[in-house]
Formats: structure tokens, C-alpha cells, sequence
């Protein structure tokens, strides 16, 4: 609160994600992929970053690359967004509508809005987090990214002790944060990525699947994804017949079916993701932290019973750029882009 100024099969990962979409929350287990990627390394200890639901983590790392919060920025937010909210989920009042009990925060970050007449911190540090055009203290881009500014003006990250004591004036919350802070790290801790290449390209190839290549910043996330859902990928840069205002001619997009033919594990991502029947034809855009995901009841996409050129399709988010070319950002999912520059 800132002051003013099933089968065993199909795997640890699938289990896991399936029994919190069981309980309604879209989020991926960053430590089953860890084990997935690393194999039978020891997972990374401390308190699992799986209660962090993909839209959140996308938006706790992107807020922290735009703020020039360094790599530890992202575990702050989200240490932040689960002390305030438990990353949206709480019903307490002023996470999701109105103000908290003390009548001056709200959103899932509890920014102080000042007291009901849009000022306070709210007024002075609201960002468009996700550049819809609108500014939403429970939109968790806006959230997030609002935090972000604050905490950057507030100290961070030269001085995180003293960013979240003004965040709340609390010795305490100061603690508490910092510990939750701590955990993620332990948590979160992937392999690193593959050395990018020198020279002008920025692309990279994908590990495990010969002749594809992705721009380098998403090649971790790509990696992640395909060893906890079991994915086969058929394409991530290219032209035609892609369309050419998308994001394969940028590496930015993925084409992917089950490696072993099991479609619900390709349809649990693309959930996770974002997608659902009711936004399908338009492919979800924007409905979680990719881009577009084109699944089911998009033309051409899908599984097999529902067209005859099976896959799914994710696309990332990204700034403005001209096909074949490098965009100037890409808002990843699990990995920090700036763990695997471009």
C-alpha cells in the first residue's frame, strides 16, 4: 500500500498445472519446468513460483525490464502483488472493485488511489502497462507497471529496503517483502539459456528441434514450454504463408502439436495462455500474457477434429517492427529477456 509520494505419463508438469486449472487459476509450475528442462537435476528450493498465474509473472517481469529494475526487480513485484493480493485472488475489498478496508488502495498491487478522488500514488505514477489505451488500477499490467514507476522513483532498485518502506511505511512489510522477494529467486532459479548468436541476426536456434530458429529472447520460453507440455515445434521464424504483419517473420510466434499425439496437454497450455471458446475466433488477444493464441474455433487452427492442419498457435508480445526484422522489445513469458539478450 504506497503512500502518496491422471495417466502418470503425462508427467510432473501436466499434473501439477492441471490441479490449479482444477481450481480455476490459469498458471504454470516454474518449478516442474525447471525439472523439465534440466531433467534429473535437484529442483530449485524455496517457496514455488507456481502460485504466480502466467498473466501475473508475465507482468511482474515486464514491468521490471521497462523500470530498469535490474534482474531481481521482478521477484520484488511479485513479492509485492502476493503480501497485497496473493496476485489477485484475494476477495478482500478493493483487490478486484472499490477501495480496501482503510478506504485508499486498491487493485491487486493496493496502490494508494487517494482515498476515492484518483490522486495519491495512483495519480501521479498510473502507466498504461499494457498499452490498451487505458488506465485501470485492477487491470494487473496497469498495477504492476504503476508499481514499478513508484518503486523506481522510491529508491529501487540502488536501495529495495528503503523503495518498500515507502511503498508502506512499515518495518515489518519491509521484511516481509524482501523475504517473499528471496524465495521466488530460490524458486525461479532455470538453467541458463543458450549464448545467443554473435553477429547482426538475432535469431537463435531452438534447441531439440534442427532448423528452427526464434529470436533469441523468447528461445528459453519456447524451451520451457515444449518439455513441460510435451511439444513438437513446427515453425517459429518464417514468411509465407505466414502473414507477413505477424510475428513469425519477426521469431516471435510458435507453431506446436503434441510430440506424443495427446492433445490435452495441448489444450491445458493453451488455456493457461489464454485462450477459451468464447474469444477463439478473434484468437484471444491480449486474454493472458501472449500476444494471440490461435487454438480451437480459429480458422486453420486447432486440434484434429476441428481442422486438418493441427497445431497451436502463440505469438509474443512485442514492440513495433518491420517484418524480418529485430523488434525493438519482446515482453517474455517465464524467462527475463534480459537473462537471454537479443
Amino acid at each position: 500500500m504506497p503512500a502518496a509520494p491422471s495417466s502418470s505419463r503425462l508427467g510432473v508438469a501436466l499434473a501439477s498445472l492441471a490441479a490449479f486449472i482444477a481450481l480455476g487459476i490459469a498458471c504454470l509450475v516454474a518449478g516442474a519446468l525447471a525439472r523439465a528442462v534440466i531433467g534429473d537435476a535437484p529442483a530449485a528450493t524455496g517457496a514455488p513460483v507456481a502460485d504466480i498465474p502466467l498473466e501475473y509473472l508475465a507482468a511482474y517481469r515486464s514491468a521490471s525490464t521497462r523500470f530498469a529494475l535490474e534482474p531481481d526487480g521482478w521477484s520484488y513485484l511479485a513479492a509485492i502483488g502476493k503480501v497485497e493480493s496473493d496476485h489477485g485472488r484475494s476477495t478482500a475489498l478493493g483487490v478486484r472493485s472499490g477501495q480496501n478496508a482503510h478506504g485508499c488502495c486498491a487493485g491487486p498491487m493496493q496502490i494508494h488511489n487517494g482515498f476515492g478522488s484518483g490522486g495519491g500514488t495512483w495519480g501521479q505514477y498510473k502507466v498504461d502497462g499494457d498499452g490498451d489505451g487505458r488506465l485501470d488500477v485492477y487491470d494487473v499490467d496497469d498495477a504492476v507497471a504503476t508499481a514499478a514507476r513508484y518503486l523506481r522513483a522510491a529508491g529501487a532498485p540502488r536501495d529495495w529496503r528503503s523503495a518498500l518502506y515507502a511503498y508502506n511505511h512499515a518495518g515489518w512489510y519491509v521484511d516481509q517483502v524482501a523475504d517473499q522477494a528471496a524465495e521466488y529467486r530460490r524458486a525461479a532459479q532455470l538453467p541458463v539459456a543458450p549464448t545467443p548468436p554473435t553477429g547482426p541476426t538475432w535469431l537463435a536456434p531452438l534447441p531439440g528441434f534442427p532448423g528452427e530458429r526464434c529470436d533469441a529472447r523468447i528461445v528459453p520460453d519456447v524451451v520451457a514450454l515444449a518439455s513441460a507440455f510435451g511439444l513438437r515445434v513446427s515453425d517459429c521464424f518464417g514468411g509465407e504463408p505466414h502473414a507477413l504483419n505477424g510475428e513469425h517473420p519477426l521469431g516471435l510466434a510458435i507453431d506446436a502439436a503434441p510430440a506424443d499425439g495427446d492433445w490435452r496437454r495441448t489444450e491445458a497450455l493453451a488455456r493457461s495462455a489464454g485462450w477459451t471458446p468464447a474469444c477463439a475466433g478473434s484468437g484471444c488477444p491480449e486474454a493472458g500474457p501472449f500476444r494471440i493464441v490461435l487454438y480451437n474455433g480459429y480458422p486453420g487452427h486447432g486440434d484434429p477434429q476441428h481442422t486438418d492442419r493441427p497445431h497451436l498457435h502463440l505469438s509474443w508480445r512485442h514492440g513495433p517492427a518491420a517484418p524480418f526484422s529485430r523488434a525493438p522489445w519482446v515482453q517474455t513469458v517465464l524467462v527475463p529477456a534480459a537473462a537471454h539478450p537479443g
